[in-house]
């Protein structure tokens, strides 16, 4: 295939949160199922020497989730997909340890490790197929016409309005068809904004913050929480690596506890910069503290997983609840400067 062929490809304006979608529930689908297998004793589905491998359900489910792409040209189908094939491959990965090993052994101390690097490739290359770049004119006109594509048989509502507006100021404006598109959009008639459920949670959710950070003493304990949290993880890891023997990795290399220690370090530098910049620029701020909790995402938490199972999943449940209320309250930041600029 050409690059001809590649530059042809219209990225997903919707990608990110698609992506998004896709690995939080692949990681839901994960912890709770060596929650439940924890809690219930590992019990197995089948009967007279056969066993119905939950690696299975997990295949059916991306197949579900692959012909909702195939049938439906809707983008509401999109989201939908992307959740249940999250789920599907969390299902279906958390079985990989009996898939590298010689005696299908579930229990691979290294397995759970080894599925956590998958999730964080598989992010990290997704990310760079998408990129950061602003979508191309001919990829801004695709989107909006994609977009257009949801309001056919209704009337249009003013935030999908003002999306298909934003995506044609970055098409070609000099295209027939980008001219024609903002006639037809202006034509169309309008109904008011209707708020589905999760979007009256959200702005319930911005409301909150707002009303938290216009508290004076707010900044002071942000500083607080965030200092008892940083010193948690790196305690934690020291805990982790100190005691490794005791958590059930003997073997645990000396590298391996080095650079757990090395990881949280650096992550904390990280974090330890954002407070500094909390006084001048919140949003700077966050920027920062989600650089460190990504650190020990990314990297600190596959040693952890290495040592001690237990202590990694608890660890990175910790760590995905703080960096999506850093996500969260960046948005709220970006979007309020936003509004004040305009």
């Amino acid at each position: 295939m050409t690059d001809r062929h590649f530059a042809r490809w219209m990225r997903n304006v919707d990608a990110a949160l698609l992506l998004e979608s896709f690995f939080i529930a692949a990681v839901v689908s994960f912890l709770a199922i060596r929650a439940f297998l924890a809690v219930t004793g590992y019990p197995q589905l089948g009967a007279s020497g056969i066993h119905i491998a939950h690696l299975l359900w997990g295949g059916l489910l991306m197949l579900a989730a692959l012909m909702l792409l195939l049938a439906y040209l809707d983008r509401s189908a999109q989201h939908v997909a992307a959740v249940v094939a999250g789920l599907g491959f969390g299902t279906f990965v958390d079985e990989i340890g009996k898939f590298v090993t010689a005696d299908n052994d579930y229990f691979f101390r290294p397995a759970v490790a080894v599925i956590y690097v998958t999730f964080v490739a598989t992010f990290l290359a997704t990310r760079t197929l998408i990129g950061r770049r602003t979508l191309r004119p001919n990829e801004a006109l695709a989107n909006a016409l994609a977009l257009l594509g949801s309001t056919l048989d209704r009337p249009i509502e003013p935030d999908d309005r003002a999306r298909i507006h934003r995506l044609l100021r970055q098409a070609d404006p000099e295209s027939e068809l980008t001219v024609l598109l903002r006639r037809y959009v202006a034509g169309l008639p309008g109904i008011p904004d209707t708020e589905s459920r999760i979007e009256r949670i959200r702005r319930g959710l911005g409301d909150a913050y707002r009303g938290v950070m216009a508290n004076p003493w707010s900044e002071r304990a942000l500083v607080v929480g965030v200092i008892a949290y940083t010193a948690f993880a790196v305690i934690g890891v020291l805990v982790v690596t100190s005691e490794a023997p005791a958590l059930g990795a003997p073997e645990t290399s000396a590298a391996a506890r080095a650079a757990q220690l090395v990881s949280t370090l650096a992550g904390a530098v990280l974090v330890a910069r954002g407070i500094l910049s909390l006084h001048a620029s919140h949003a700077d701020a966050y920027r920062w503290l989600m650089r460190g909790v990504l650190v020990w995402i990314l990297i600190t938490q596959v040693f952890v997983f290495y040592s001690s199972q237990l202590a990694g999943l608890g660890g990175l449940a910790v760590d995905l609840v703080a960096y999506g209320s850093l996500r969260f309250a960046l948005a709220r930041e970006v979007s309020e400067t936003v509004a004040r600029a305009g």
